[in-house]
């Protein structure tokens, strides 16, 4: 007999135009602005100052670089949707070191965005580094999404109890309480405050908090601890230290 939907599960042929259509719609917006600029160097370059020529330049390469993200998440969604479990490579690695290494490429890839990191480390935790880093990634890129330009975002590694915990904190506009846990949902997008639909694919959330649980951590929304914003928390469980082994009898 033939597998029948239940509850909130759509067919398999729904879940695909569902996918076909929210990439379509957000990939269009980067591709366009990507052509724009590439057919406005081509057509009109000669005449255009070097000054105007390198922020077109600018421009195409950074809605190429957000084209490249966006189907980065659809790719990381599609194969965890493929495998009942994520292939993890742990090893000994101090959070604070992939915190500050996150802080480096967000600086670069948002250089509109001033992001302060603050180590409190080392934080050694068995984990995979390349699903930390995909993690922190996600959620600094977020942080850049859903506020304007110019808007400070911290990214701070501490030590609370017996975990490691990465938090990436914004000053946007927040997330509701009732909302904390669907952002984490595939494709769940937060209307903005002005009234338009939500920003993204909204799979990097979803991808980032499958990533933590299959690392032993957790991912989540809490209130920053002064001022209006979002600050999404991973925690991680610290590593154990040795025990020191007893001498035996001489």
């Amino acid at each position: 007999m033939p597998h029948q939907p239940t509850g909130g599960e759509q067919p398999p042929d729904t879940h695909a135009d569902e996918v076909l259509a929210v990439a379509a719609h957000e990939l269009r917006r980067p591709l366009t602005a990507l052509l724009a600029a590439l057919g406005i160097l081509q057509h009109r370059g000669r005449t255009l100052s070097a000054p105007q020529r390198g922020e077109l330049l600018a421009t195409a390469r950074g809605q190429g670089e957000h084209l490249r993200r966006l189907l980065d998440q659809v790719l990381a969604a599609a194969d965890l949707e493929r495998r009942d479990a994520i292939t993890l490579k742990p090893s000994l690695v101090d959070a604070a070191a992939l915190a500050h290494q996150a802080g480096v490429a967000a600086r670069l890839a948002h250089p509109d965005r001033p992001v302060t990191v603050h180590l409190a480390g080392p934080l050694p935790v068995h984990a995979d580094p390349l699903a930390v880093s995909s993690i922190l990634g996600n959620l600094l890129d977020n942080a850049a999404t859903h506020t304007p330009p110019g808007t400070p975002i911290l990214l701070s590694a501490s030590r609370h109890r017996r975990c490691a915990v990465l938090a990436v904190q914004d000053a946007g506009p927040g997330i509701p309480p009732g909302e904390r846990e669907r952002i984490f949902e595939r494709y769940a997008r937060l209307d903005q405050p002005t009234g338009r639909p939500g920003i993204g694919l909204g799979l990097g959330l979803y991808i980032a908090r499958r990533l933590a649980r299959a690392n032993r951590g957790e991912l989540h929304v809490t209130d920053p601890p002064d001022g209006p914003g979002a600050r999404l928390e991973l925690r991680l469980p610290l590593a154990t230290p040795p025990t020191p082994s007893t001498p035996g009898p001489d």
